[in-house]
């Protein structure tokens, strides 16, 4: 088993070795200028330049967080399994889940208000109108699509990248997204399927169709089981299939968020009805990337937790390489952490896809080989003892004092005066 991170900063780097830089969350801004889309921050070392992320248009965007992007009303509850960190021993495979009322309802009405000026008087040649790509591959892929950043403009495209960025650091252990793209499909436009996991770790499709109010049929997300994909591992002859039994579908809701691992074989159902743009099926979607840098938020300095692990993540890749199952996939921990005395309180797996290798199994089941995999880290990490960056009296030290605070995605969960949260991505190949 390899273990892959990138926690130097720029190269990616297979098997055992140290943390060199981790990656403090703060405010991006994203430029795009020509070909080329650029992410902005902060040098961790000194003299360091920010990274050119090139071949737009799937270069990662990381752009501001801010707190009011994401409805403040409580996700709908959905049959579908949604988004929350889970202990880590206690951590299932998640490779598809949703998030209903993602944005503010008023945002979203106003991303779907801008689609449908643009077609409100058909007969009009504005410039606007003529975005549009109709990409058709013969018995793969039919559907209208166009960037996301032109067509709704600076503002909207900032704030709509802002709550994607915000709820990939949140959720999922992921630091940026790719461009985001609009598509609508009407009458006859299909995805059929295929996957595309080298985008990224995690696929999302935003809705803004208006699916209580269609005139079509079709138009789902339709996801290959995975029992479907180990099927004579559990083939019973006494037992009929039918599509609904091996695959999931998930109805584009209003303002729904799917987030799916896109390992895994998905399309999108074939559209028969409306050919009226303005009844048609109409997402947002792209993926969530940047799994290879650790970010923390809180007040534990970027040397603090670098001394820290380096102590525990060797030993941590040779038992995970020489006594554990093979596997395939993302388990990303976040550690929280006592100010007062740098003890490991808790680990939560923020997102899990690992999947054991059949061939590496023998008499072991997978349920099993997670569960090795799962305890080999909790045991390494549960070890790891940070500095103390507060007194007794909660008052910071000076050892930490030039710390800055964190402002990212995890800080609603630090408990204490000084306490922190590092989430570290571990990538299976």
């Amino acid at each position: 088993t390899f273990v892959t991170c990138s926690f130097i900063m720029g190269f990616q780097i297979t098997g055992s070795f140290t943390v060199s830089h981790l990656q403090r969350v703060r405010s991006f801004t994203s430029v795009s200028s020509g070909s080329t889309l650029w992410t902005h921050s902060k040098g961790l070392v000194a003299g360091a330049k920010p990274r050119q992320l090139k071949a737009p248009p799937m270069a990662c965007l990381s752009s501001p967080r801010k707190k009011t992007i994401i409805s403040a009303k409580p996700p709908k509850i959905s049959p579908l399994q949604t988004a929350q960190p889970v202990p880590l021993l206690e951590s299932t495979p998640r490779h598809l889940f949703v998030h209903d009322n993602f944005l503010e309802p008023e945002f979203a009405d106003n991303l779907r208000g801008v689609f449908d000026s643009r077609f409100e008087t058909p007969r009009s040649n504005d410039v606007e109108r003529f975005v549009w790509d109709y990409w058709h591959v013969p018995d793969q892929y039919s559907l209208m699509r166009t960037p996301a950043e032109p067509f709704f403009g600076e503002e909207d495209y900032k704030r709509l990248c802002d709550a994607l960025t915000d709820f990939g650091q949140r959720y999922l252990g992921c630091n940026s997204i790719t461009q985001p793209w609009l598509s609508y499909y009407v009458d006859g436009c299909e995805q059929r399927m295929h996957s595309d996991s080298w985008h990224g770790p995690f696929a999302y499709v935003l809705s803004l169709t208006r699916w209580d109010q269609r005139k079509f049929t079709g138009g789902e997300t339709f996801i290959l089981n995975l029992e479907t994909l180990d099927y004579w591992r559990r083939f019973d002859p006494k037992k009929g299939l039918e599509e609904s039994t091996m695959t999931t579908k998930v109805e584009p809701l209003f303002n729904r968020l799917t987030v799916f691992d896109p390992r895994l074989p998905h399309g999108v159902r074939t559209v028969h009805g409306s050919r009226d743009p303005r009844e048609a099926r109409l997402v947002i979607h792209g993926w969530f990337t940047d799994l290879g840098t650790p970010f923390y938020t809180g007040t534990l300095s970027e040397d603090q937790a670098t001394v820290a692990l380096n102590e525990v993540l060797d030993p941590l890749y040779a038992e995970l390489g020489e006594n554990c199952p093979r596997a395939m996939g993302v388990v990303n921990v976040r550690m929280h952490i006592r100010g007062s005395d740098g003890k490991v309180t808790a680990m939560e797996s923020v997102a899990d896809t690992l999947v054991p290798d059949p061939d590496g199994l023998a008499d072991t089941t997978p349920s099993e080989a997670r569960a090795a995999i799962l305890e080999v880290m909790h045991r390494h990490l549960s070890t790891v003892r940070f500095p103390a960056v507060v007194d007794k009296k909660g008052k910071k030290k000076k050892a930490g004092a030039d710390a800055p605070s964190g402002g990212g995605s995890a800080e609603d969960a630090l408990q204490g005066p000084g306490d922190s949260c590092l989430t570290i991505p571990f990538v299976f190949e």
